[in-house]
């Protein structure tokens, strides 16, 4: 008896299933990632709902006209002579510099009352490594001003922690590095008595000769006030209300380096790829080793561009690039395996007409692929203002 093929249809629907098969399993793990995204513990529900308590705030200072009898003004100013040791991967930045505080006869006896020193009065809020960091008085003693004011300048050497740091536009994003410091005495925010922090009437300039970075350009430097709520009591009847001074040192990225050291290199895999389907659709074995090795190429690329930054919760500018990059190498692999197939399929007298068909599809995925990278571009650069 002679064995009996399977019907031409079946087979085409086992390869079909078997083709489906990455692509669910892609569907099946970016559902399990939003449903685990959007599933919370019952637990840091509660942290986060309205009863539990007040959240933290920072709001800006009200003017300096606008102070009110019953609150009390500090004149604060700062110079970095220099900053150094930035590492982006840990989000902290070294400098050195000085600041100084001027207050007036009625704090000062305030001061005194509740025996507060002047290296009391302020605290640097994100300084970190405290054990490796300098923060003194240049003198013993405050100096005293003209009309009963006093005025303390300090040294201060330290690392800091930056909270500023946004990579959304990376590689040409903005850097901004910055100094915050905050009135330390609890019993001088309280109900009874607020101190307030305002940039000092003698401010003229905020950074030293060595205020550079390397790989950036200094943009400029802003000393503002702000008000900032801590979602504590710290054990008290009343929450405290601290003003803090905030110096934001910009910068911004050399965009010429920017674009030869990241772009460059994927603009150039990328032209590479969409040249591929250039080469005749009978070559299959050329035109399927493009692709997979431009795959390669990008992954090596992304891991050394992830090794300059943190981790994040959201993908970069050039993230994004990469991303739609994976998909057209992806779909080039399999327009290539679709035309190779085509091709040695095709009977002798037709392999003209099935090339010419392969490279009418060619054209379209090229085409298409150009406008796709164009407008992911666009959009992921547009999204970076909002």
């Amino acid at each position: 008896m002679t064995q009996q093929k399977p019907p031409q249809n079946s087979i085409k629907n086992r390869r079909l299933l078997l083709s489906l098969i990455p692509v669910l399993l892609t569907l099946l793990a970016i559902a399990t990632f939003w449903y685990s995204s959007t599933t919370q513990p019952e637990a840091f529900l509660q942290l986060h709902d309205k009863s539990y308590g007040r959240e933290e705030s920072i709001v800006a200072q009200i003017p300096l006209e606008e102070v009110r009898d019953d609150q009390v003004v500090i004149y604060f100013g700062i110079h970095v002579d220099k900053i150094y040791e930035l590492s982006l991967h840990s989000r902290t930045f070294s400098a050195d510099g000085s600041l100084w505080i001027e207050w007036d006869a009625k704090n000062q006896e305030y001061m005194e009352k509740h025996n507060i020193a002047p290296h009391q009065l302020l605290r640097l809020v994100n300084q970190i490594e405290r054990w490796d960091s300098v923060f003194e008085p240049a003198s013993e003693e405050p100096r005293i001003l003209s009309a009963g004011r006093y005025y303390q300048r300090f040294m201060f050497s330290s690392r800091f922690y930056d909270d500023e740091i946004n990579f959304r536009r990376d590689p040409f994003d903005s850097l901004i590095l910055p100094i915050v410091v905050e009135v330390a005495p609890g019993m001088m925010s309280q109900k009874y008595q607020q101190t307030l922090l305002y940039p000092h009437h003698h401010q003229n300039g905020f950074l030293g000769m060595s205020g550079t970075l390397s790989g950036y350009q200094l943009e400029g430097a802003m000393l503002n006030s702000y008000i900032h709520q801590y979602p504590s009591r710290f054990g008290g009847w009343f929450e405290p209300a601290f003003s803090q001074a905030r110096l934001d040192i910009v910068y911004h990225s050399d965009y010429w380096s920017a674009f030869v050291n990241w772009v460059l290199p994927l603009v150039i895999v990328m032209s590479v790829v969409l040249l591929s389907p250039s080469v005749a659709g009978s070559m299959g074995d050329v035109r399927l080793a493009i692709p997979s090795t431009a795959l390669l190429t990008l992954i090596f690329l992304q891991q050394a561009y992830h090794n300059d930054i943190p981790s994040l919760p959201y993908l970069t500018f050039l993230d994004q690039l990469f991303a739609c990059s994976y998909l057209i190498a992806m779909g080039l692999f399999a327009l290539f395996t679709w035309g190779t197939n085509v091709y040695s399929k095709a009977p002798e007298d037709k392999k003209d007409e099935a090339m010419e068909h392969i490279d009418r599809v060619d054209l379209i995925f090229q085409v298409s692929s150009i406008i796709a990278v164009a407008s992911v571009a666009m959009l992921a650069w547009s999204a970076t203002f909002n």
